[in-house]
Formats: C-alpha cells, structure tokens, sequence
C-alpha cells in the first residue's frame, strides 16, 4: 500500500523526462490538477532535469533509470517498487491513458460527457498497485456522435477519433481523408461522364454517371492515382485516405467488370482488386499511409481469390441488420438473414484482409430522437467483433451539427467504454453515468426509463429506420416512459440537472406529439412549442439531414411525421 497524500500534503513529486514530449508533459499537468482536486494536496511537477526530492510518480519513458517500454501502441503500465510510481505507455497517448486509468481506479474519475465529469473526495488516498496493464480491444475507437467529438471527452474516455477535435497535446488522433464513400470525388462525374461515359457503371447496357465507377477501366485507375497523390500531398496530416463506392447501389456490369465479379464470386472482387493497384501505387513513397474501402451492401460478402493488400483497410458495414438481438443470436434464429449474412462476411474477411474495420449504428436516422437503447445487444456486437478479429470499430449516431437528445450522451459514454474494454462492466457504467450526469435522484428515473425502453426494443424488429409507430412503442410504453421523465424532472437537484433532463426528454415528446391524431386539441400549437424548444437546447436536426423547418412542416401535416415529400436533403461532407 503507497500513501500519496493525507491532510492536504504528499510527499510525491510527479517527474517526466527532460525532452518528454507534449501529451507526456499533458499527461503529467492531468495528474497533478485532478489529484489536487481529489485530495487537496499539490504534488510539485518538474522534468528529471532537477535532482530527485522524494519519492515520485514518474510519467512516461526514460525518467531517471527507467527503460524503454515492450508495450504496445496506446497501451500502458501502472507499477510501484516500493518507493517510485510509474506510468509508461507504449506510446504517448498510452500515457495519457494510463494517467486517466490512474485517476479512475484511484479517484473516482470520469468524464461521461463534454459537460460532466466526476472525482472522488479523500482526506487520504492509499494505493495498492501491484502492476496494473491496460490496452485497447480494438486500434481505431470512434463514437460518430456530434457532442462526442469533444478533444477532451475523446483523450479522457480513450477514444482516437478520427472526427474528434484531439489536440497533439491530448494524443492527437487517426486522421482520415474523405472518411467514407469516395468514387464519386475520385472520377467526379460532372467532369467526365459528357466525354468518357466509358468511365463509370453500365447498368442494363446504358452508362449512367450517379452509380459507382467503371473499376475495370485502366483510364479510371490512372485518374484516380492521379486524384490520390493529390490528396496526399495537400492533406500530410492524414494517415488514412477513403477510396470506397459511393453510398448507393449500381456496380459496373460491363462486360470487362461482369467477368472479374462472376471469377470473385463478388461484386468485391473488382473493388479489392481495384484498391490494391492504389495501395501498391503509393506504397514505396507512402509506407505509413493506410487507404480505406468498403464492404457495403452489394460488396458486404469476401470474394473468392482477392485480397487486400497489408495497407488496405477493408470496412464491413451491417445497415441491413436488426438490433433488437444481439447479431449472432439473430443469425443462428434465421439463417437466410441479413444478420446471418454479415456474420458469414466477418468470417470470410478474416483470409481476404489484414486490417477489418467495422462500421456499425447505434441511432435511428429516420427519427434521431425515437429511441434506440440497444445497450446490451450493442455490447454483444462488439465482443462479436473483437473475436473475429477486427481491428476497428466506428458507432455512428447522430453527428448533426447541434447534436441530439435520446440518450445519445450516455451512449457515447458507453461505446467509448466498450470500444476499449468489451467486458467492461455495461450496468455499472450506466449507473455511474446516470448517477454523475443527473443526480442520483432523476438519474434513478431515468435509469428506470432505459430498462424499461431497452426491453420494449427486444419485443419486436428494431432497424434504423423506424417511425414512431414502431411496434414496441405501444400506448404504454409512452405513457409509462412520459410518467418517468415527469419524475425525473420534478427530482432535479439543480437547474442544470433539470435542464438536462429536459432536454433527454425531448426524445418523449417527440413520441406522444407525433403519436397524437392529426385533430387532437391543440396539436399544432403543441409541436410549435416543442420546435421552440428543440432551437433552446441547440438541436439543429431530428431526421437526419434535413432542416428543422421541413421536420416541422412534416410533424405538422402528417401524423408520425410520415409524410416527407416536402424534405429535403442537407448533404454536408463528413471529413
């Protein structure tokens, strides 16, 4: 047992390296601040530059006699010897991490959203270490959530987000270009198709330019090494470049195209292949460079022969799934299934590429406020994951710029938690969230409200694009889930708990309005107020991609909200 400090004092100075580098020195500003507010006591911060006063927590490699680290990459190591603390990190963010792992065992720390973190109070703060190991599950962690891109929210819950905004200082993250569907900025077809239709997809013998592109064509591939040094050269901050089809169906069916997928098995096939003349075309220029693809709906199943080169990230995506069930139980009820086929796909991938990414959704993108507490399936996929081997995980939410309600803060919290640890403890984790962000008398309400919406959500088909009418919201399970916020909200302890709990309520009124039969009293008077409230708490969208003003419209003229010819689209650039 190592006492660190008592009645305000410690003798424990926290020591880095001389040259230690910005997130080291961070890491050790992180630790002096949060024990200082855990303990009262101010333990001194110097470099190995000045001579050693006492005992010390050393951070990060080389202070005084300590030895390069064997760990690997954001992985950490907490230990003592009977005088010294020491935390090493296979990397600099793996010190940060062990820091923050530190403060979480030792102190009660978390930080469970941009706007609420939590430690403990002590007079006196004994540990027993032992050594203490950490590493994370996955490579590349991403919560896909507007208010989880927060930098400090990303270093302080582990995660390397590509859209976080992570300082250097906070260990920086894994900074993609174009992120996701790309055939379309590669071989832009508003410059092409007039002159060379040849280019892009032939469906039915007729080239069309808002399909994918012709992979087969040696024109395409050298346009498009051509548009990739591009991007390379003008964005060095990034390690990761997206070539991937573009978010709709439509594959080349040429006759040059029909023969290599008929050959793979695959409409894959041809985009493997295609992506790995890319890949080797920068390889020797480009050695830390990684391009990223996508096994997307028609090239979800592997393909027979090809496989992606080492430095080719191939991403799987399961939007044709249900999360009502875990994927795994679904695939074994249904074999013939969607579920079934991703698990089938995951299996596959494993002998077509090194580096399998998975891009799963934890929100509903019809009605970003209908609920969507798929809390214990979503740990289930995850570990599912994990055993097949992927290496990364990207939960994608509502990522308007405003954020949202539906408890997408507590899932955030969540993910973020599993994408490190699958076997985190997912009850306790809810509880302490609920507990540190709304009190734990309007958090117990509300731990309540998830219970009872997570087990409504198992009772029938739960898809991401559902509308208020949704088989598991009965009649009662709102009334019942009106009832609890009602609770909550009289159990605030504070304006600010309070003004959070209203705005997760929200996600209720957005179910009883749109519920309320188009000649109920003073509907429209009802979703203006509930529109003006939506602006006070900052939610710029409930569908995704489209206005408030057009939700509004469609929420007053039709019940469910159902009617939306008068929507339109807000297509902005995921980076």
């Amino acid at each position: 047992m190592v006492r660190i400090a008592e009645n305000g004092t410690s003798p424990f100075h926290i020591v880095t390296h001389r040259y230690a580098d910005e997130t080291v020195r961070f890491a050790a500003s992180e630790l002096q601040k949060y024990l200082l507010m855990a303990t009262g006591a101010d333990l001194p911060y110097f470099s190995d530059r000045c001579p050693m006063r006492g005992p010390e927590i050393r951070v990060g490699p080389k202070v005084r006699d300590m030895t390069d680290s064997d760990l690997p990459p954001e992985g950490y190591r907490i230990r003592e010897d009977g005088e010294h603390i020491y935390i090493e990190g296979g990397d600099s963010r793996g010190v940060l991490y062990g820091v923050y792992d530190f403060l979480t065992r030792f102190c009660g720390f978390r930080c469970f959203t941009k706007d609420a973190e939590t430690i403990g109070h002590t007079e006196l703060l004994e540990v027993e270490i032992g050594e203490i190991r950490g590493r994370p599950a996955f490579e590349y962690r991403e919560a896909y959530f507007r208010r989880a891109f927060d930098g400090d929210f990303c270093a302080k819950n582990h995660l390397n987000s590509n859209m976080g905004d992570i300082s250097k200082a906070r260990g920086g993250r894994m900074k993609w270009f174009n992120f996701h569907h790309s055939f379309r900025d590669l071989v832009p077809a508003e410059e092409y198709f007039d002159a060379h239709p040849e280019y892009f997809s032939e469906i039915d013998g007729r080239r069309v330019p808002d399909k994918q592109i012709c992979l087969t064509n040696p024109e395409v591939l050298e346009i498009a090494k051509a548009k990739l040094k591009e991007w390379i050269r003008d964005n060095p901050e990034c390690t990761v470049f997206s070539v991937a089809q573009n978010d709709t169906y439509g594959p080349c069916m040429c006759p040059a195209c029909r023969a290599l997928t008929e050959e793979e098995g695959s409409p894959a096939g041809p985009v493997i292949r295609f992506v790995n003349e890319l890949a080797d075309s920068i390889r020797e220029e480009h050695p830390g460079i990684l391009l990223h693809t996508f096994a997307y709906l028609y090239s979800l199943p592997a393909p027979r022969h090809a496989a992606a080169r080492d430095n080719v990230i191939v991403r799987l995506c399961n939007i044709s799934c249900r999360f009502d069930k875990p994927m795994a139980a679904l695939a074994e009820e249904n074999p013939n299934g969607a579920e079934a086929v991703f698990v089938r796909a995951l299996e596959d991938w494993k002998d077509h590429a090194k580096r399998l990414y998975v891009w799963d959704y934890a929100v509903n993108f019809a009605n970003y406020l209908q609920p969507f507490l798929h809390f214990h399936v979503l740990r289930d996929n995850i570990r599912l994951f994990r055993e097949h081997g992927v290496l990364g995980v990207l939960e994608q939410g509502n990522f308007a710029y405003g954020g949202g309600a539906a408890m997408d803060d507590l899932k955030s919290y969540v993910i973020a938690r599993l994408l490190w640890d699958p076997d985190a403890d997912l009850d306790t984790e809810i509880r302490l969230f609920m507990e540190g962000v709304y009190g734990k008398a309007a958090g117990t309400y509300l731990t309540e409200y998830v219970r009872m919406m997570e087990k409504a959500e198992q009772q029938s088909p739960l898809s991401i694009y559902q509308f208020p009418n949704a088989d598991y919201l009965t009649d009662e399970v709102v009334a019942e889930a009106d009832e609890l916020f009602r609770r909550a909200l009289s159990a605030a302890e504070s304006d600010e708990i309070r003004k959070r709990v209203e705005r997760e309520y929200l996600s209720v009124r957005f179910l009883t309005l749109s519920r309320l039969s188009m000649d109920a009293p003073a509907r429209a008077e009802r979703i203006e107020n509930f529109f003006a409230d939506l602006k006070k708490h900052g939610i710029t969208e409930i569908f995704e991609r489209t206005s408030l003003a057009a939700a509004k419209y469609a929420m007053l003229n039709s019940r469910y909200a159902a009617d939306r010819s008068a929507c339109y689209s807000l297509y902005y650039t995921m980076q």
